[in-house]
């Protein structure tokens, strides 16, 4: 169960660091997640987004459990990235994913966009073109092209540890409650092929540039959800940061 909740940590992430403007990235993006399974608390995730000049961007995240999940995890699970945007298409540079007690559990990707390789320290290697992403950079790809109801695709991901195909579709539009009250989202699915019962879901605020407000990652024996509870740096539109009260 504790690599369990570390990788669904993880995971999960994928959804975590996008889907925030539609037109460019912002210089600075603060977000705090709750994260529960079944009701019950089980710690939350923190994601920061910086601007670091000439196209490039730094994602860093850190993971905090609490309760029953802290004395199965025993750790602080923390995430690096960066990447470069150029033409709205996001390349990935780097990736470090670690326990701070363990860093020889850590997952490192090295992006040679020259060479058109990514190399892991695990030492695979894997042939890469525009529009693979890491588990930090995934979904900044939302953030430069916002999401059509109906559409579907595949991409591909570098997580440290390998490189997968993952399937997604845009569902529809829906109304649920979040930091700001009711508001409009628009949802998305997303499953590794040939793994059906294995799914992510998320819901982005349509008024609110796209910020994913809830994220599921249900699993045959059980549901982990996500739930916004902070956001500083969300400008776009005219509405700026926000923090969830209940």
């Amino acid at each position: 169960m504790k690599y369990k909740l570390s990788a669904l940590f993880l995971i999960s992430g994928l959804f975590l660091n996008t889907c925030l403007f539609a037109a460019e990235l912002p210089d600075s993006l603060d977000l705090v997640y709750r994260a529960n399974i079944s009701g019950i608390n089980i710690g939350t995730l923190n994601r920061n987004l910086r601007a670091i000049g000439k196209g490039k961007y730094k994602v860093t995240s850190e993971t905090n459990a609490t309760g029953i999940a802290a004395i199965l995890l025993r750790d602080t699970y923390r995430e690096k990235s960066e990447f470069k945007v150029v033409a709205d298409m996001i390349y990935p540079l780097s990736y470090h994913q670690a326990p701070d007690n363990r860093p020889d559990k850590a997952r490192i990707a090295t992006f040679d966009w020259d060479k058109k390789k990514v190399t892991l320290n695990n030492d695979r290697v894997y042939d890469i073109s525009p529009g693979v992403q890491d588990p930090a950079s995934f979904l900044f790809f939302w953030m430069l092209n916002p999401p059509r109801i109906g559409q579907t695709g595949k991409i591909s991901l570098v997580d440290g540890k390998r490189m997968s195909q993952y399937e997604f579709k845009v569902i529809g539009h829906e109304k649920i409650e979040s930091l700001w009250g009711k508001i409009n989202t628009l949802r998305i699915e997303r499953q590794k092929e040939g793994s059906p019962d294995k799914i992510l879901r998320m819901w982005l605020a349509t008024d609110y540039s796209n910020i994913p407000v809830i994220i599921e990652n249900i699993r045959p024996k059980y549901k982990m959800t996500f739930t916004l509870e902070k956001a500083d740096g969300l400008e776009a539109g005219g509405k700026g940061k926000g923090e969830r009260k209940d």
